[in-house]
């Protein structure tokens, strides 16, 4: 009976105790958030009213880019770039406004970058190399380009990787890091491309004769550019033929259609005019020793 009513009287005290520590806690933190309460707003206001002039921002980009006829790859490109850099620069400004110490954070985010960065140089080093690229603008989507004995066409240009098609229909990863490393070469970068058709003649034919045949040629064919200086020289003497060269002018899309064309209509062309195309061969002439050949004039006259 005695230790039930020590219990009665010990626990109010107790209780008013806590109670005014919490009314303590509570009147200490109310104070904080009552000072805080300004800058939580105007963070708010920050925050909704920067988010929705990043998204205006990245309108009027995008709209300029399009009225440019900018490539998309690079409105892609400049697009997550605005969004990524203009989201990093609002979060800063959001803590500062809050009260807290933004150069803790700034060095905080840049000894974090410094460390990814050295973990993923090599990343980064593509995607530095994909943003030169991008905005050097020395070959595009739809380009036919030659890198490393690699030839095909651009189909996609993203931050680590460029991704060609080969002629036999191949996908083909490079990375942008030897893009820009090593040389390369565009094939449809100009508004126009020369084919260039190799044509050997035997020594006995016609020379003149045969660069008419292939002229008509020329002058036939719609894909030919007839205002460019198109031309059949001879080039050289080989052991069993005189080469003829011929140069003729093309848009670049239309390279492989002319070359395949031209390489068929002349050997057709020069078999109908009847011109020799000829193989390798090789004359061989015997001198013989004058023993010999006394030999030789003496048994005939047996």
């Amino acid at each position: 009976m005695d230790l039930i009513m020590l219990e009665q009287t010990e626990l109010p005290e107790e209780w008013n105790e806590k109670m005014s520590f919490f009314e303590k806690w509570m009147s200490e933190k109310s104070d904080w958030l009552i000072g805080l309460l300004p800058n939580l707003i105007a963070a708010v206001v920050l925050l909704v009213g920067g988010w929705w002039l990043i998204k205006l921002l990245r309108h009027i980009v995008k709209k300029a880019l399009q009225k440019a006829k900018a490539e998309p790859t690079v409105i892609s490109f400049l697009d997550s770039l605005i969004h990524a850099s203009s989201k990093i620069v609002l979060f800063v400004a959001v803590i500062g406004t809050l009260g807290f110490d933004v150069t803790t954070i700034i060095t905080a985010i840049g000894a974090a970058a410094v460390t990814v960065g050295l973990a993923l140089k090599d990343s980064l080093s593509n995607v530095a190399s994909g943003t030169l690229i991008i905005l050097n603008h020395k070959f595009k989507t739809g380009d036919f380009i030659e890198t490393e004995g690699i030839i095909g066409e651009v189909m996609k240009i993203e931050m680590m990787y460029t991704t060609l098609r080969t002629y036999d229909y191949k996908e083909v990863l490079i990375p942008n890091s030897r893009l820009t490393s090593n040389n390369v070469i565009n094939h449809f970068s100009l508004d126009c491309r020369r084919v260039d058709v190799p044509v050997p003649l035997a020594y006995k034919e016609d020379v003149a004769k045969a660069r008419e045949v292939i002229l008509q040629i020329v002058k036939n064919y719609d894909r030919i550019l007839q205002d460019k200086p198109n031309r059949i020289i001879v080039d050289k003497f080989n052991d069993s033929s005189v080469d003829l060269w011929v140069w003729v002018w093309c848009k670049p899309e239309d390279y492989w259609p002319v070359i395949f064309y031209m390489r068929e209509k002349i050997k057709l062309a020069l078999e109908e005019a009847g011109i020799t195309i000829p193989f390798n061969q090789m004359d061989i002439h015997i001198d013989a020793p004058a023993g010999v050949a006394l030999l030789s004039k003496g048994d005939a006259n047996k």
